[in-house]
């Protein structure tokens, strides 16, 4: 019962599930997504990082958010929970036409 109630209260709130990331880990420790499975498409290879922005969340947590161009040729927008240390897929770029690679 408490399964069904927390999966309730998750869909509603948007809570999103973390994703496997592979990663450049550099000299500063994770850097840059260098692949993910998505929950739909499977494992995609990030082709390209498009853009690359820190932002802070309602609870003042830092995000590490990468725009991504897959190897499926759809944008993805991933991003990394900094306190949690997870990743996240925040969604597709319905708007994206750029080129297969």
């Amino acid at each position: 019962m408490i399964q069904v109630e927390r999966k309730a209260v998750a869909k509603v709130m948007a809570i999103p599930e973390p994703i496997q990331v592979s990663c450049y880990a550099g000299s500063r420790g994770v850097e840059a997504p260098r692949a993910f499975r998505s929950p739909t498409a499977g494992r995609l290879v990030v082709v390209r990082i498009l853009k690359r922005w820190v932002q802070e969340d309602l609870r003042r947590v830092q995000k590490e958010c990468f725009q991504v161009l897959a190897s499926n040729g759809e944008m993805y927008i991933l991003y990394r929970d900094c306190s949690l240390d997870l990743w996240f897929l925040e969604g597709k770029d319905p708007e994206y036409r750029g080129a297969k690679p």
